[in-house]
């Protein structure tokens, strides 16, 4: 059993990974904004409220 590491050549295109990997993080970044945001809202709407009963 050898130890050393070998390559296997892929069958996908460097490009089409790479625009694939790009397209993801994208959603993935989109995704977040759209949590933060949401979650910014929520938070400001309870300092809100918080500021009337006070």
């Amino acid at each position: 059993m050898p130890s050393q590491l070998f390559e296997v050549a892929s069958p996908f295109d460097e490009t089409e990974v790479a625009e694939a990997i790009d397209a993801a993080d994208q959603a993935l970044d989109a995704q977040s904004l759209e949590i933060n945001a949401r979650r910014a809202l929520v938070e400001n709407a309870e300092s809100l409220r918080l500021a009337r009963s006070l």
